[in-house]
This record gives C-alpha cells, sequence and structure tokens, in this order.
C-alpha cells in the first residue's frame, strides 16, 4: 500500500515520527497531530495540530489517509504524558473514521502476539486485531524480529512473538494494517 499520491495525510502522534519529510509531495500536503508541542520539528510546509485525537476539533471526512504509526497501541494508557482513559483504542479508530474521506485508507501499525495490556502498550493477537477493525475492510500484514530485523511471517505465527525488553527493545512481532471505511 502507498499513500495517495496527492491530498491532505494526517498523521497521529507526529512529536517523535522520523519518517514525515518523506511524506510531504509538491501534491501532497501534511497534517501532524500530536498533543505535545514539536511544531519545531515537523517539516516546512506540514500543518500542525496540536491536540489529542480524542475529542478534536479537525472538519470530518477531511483526510486522504491518516497514519498511526506506533501510536495506536498507547492511546488511552499512561503514556507519553497522557492521562489513562477506557478504551483508547476503539475510540481512536471511531475518530479516524469520522476523519478519513470515504474510500481513503488508515495506514497503522502495532506490536503483535498474545493479547495482553502492559503499562504504557497494549500488544494485539490477530483475533483482537480482527475484532479490533470489524467493520472496516482490512488488510493486515505481519513481520517478526529475528534478532537483526524484521522478517514477514505468516499469521498463524504472529502469537509465537512477544514484546522484548533486553537486548532488542521492541515489538516481537509488528502488524501492518490498511482499513478502509467500509
Amino acid at each position: 500500500m502507498q499513500l495517495p499520491q496527492s491530498g491532505l495525510i494526517l498523521d497521529v502522534g507526529s512529536c517523535d515520527a522520523t519518517y514525515l519529510a518523506s511524506i510531504q509531495q509538491p501534491d501532497r500536503t501534511l497534517h501532524c497531530m500530536d498533543p505535545r508541542d514539536c511544531r519545531a520539528s515537523i517539516p516546512v510546509g506540514a500543518v500542525f495540530h496540536g491536540q489529542s485525537l480524542i475529542g478534536n476539533n479537525l472538519a470530518p471526512a477531511h483526510y486522504d489517509a491518516v497514519m498511526f504509526i506506533s501510536v495506536l497501541e498507547h492511546i488511552g494508557l499512561p503514556s507519553y504524558d497522557q492521562d489513562a482513559f477506557p478504551d483508547g483504542d476503539r475510540l481512536a479508530l471511531a475518530e479516524v473514521w469520522r476523519l478519513l474521506k470515504p474510500g481513503c485508507p488508515a495506514i497503522i501499525s502495532v506490536p503483535a502476539g498474545q493479547s495482553k495490556i502492559a503499562s504504557w502498550y497494549r500488544q494485539y493477537s490477530t483475533g483482537a486485531l480482527h475484532q479490533l477493525f470489524r467493520g472496516w475492510r482490512a488488510e493486515f500484514t505481519y513481520w517478526g524480529f529475528d534478532g537483526v530485523r524484521y522478517q514477514p511471517i505468516p499469521e498463524t505465527d504472529v502469537e509465537e512473538y512477544d514484546y522484548r525488553d533486553y537486548p532488542y527493545v521492541g515489538a516481537g512481532a509488528l502488524a501492518g494494517i490498511v482499513a478502509y471505511r467500509s
């Protein structure tokens, strides 16, 4: 899946994103959203929205794509200076649905493995992901960390992976999701 070659792209959780400069193109406008003030670090020409996705004031059906790269698993949990609240991931997807133009993609990555909630992140099983994206037309791709890099893995192998704390901190497996309003 590629981002649309033109239109408005919303990146959620932009303050720590290292890929933002590659999104802007002559016919594509980047909008960045984060409740933390990082407007000095976003690319020149990008629009910064210093607010949370939950309760935002953006126009509905306005974006040609919404990106959540390693963000959805934190929403509603006490991380990144957020207060905890229930069902943050479900509420976030409802907001993405509201913000996307019909037929446009949400591009999402999350940790995958056996379902669990840690203090600051969620890890999703394949079943939990399919349930979370019920009502969307969603495509799932999975990668597992082999000690050196992430390699494609079949959905049946995902639950063999778990979040790693040392020496390689990060997701044992990742799910890449491209979801469309159905």
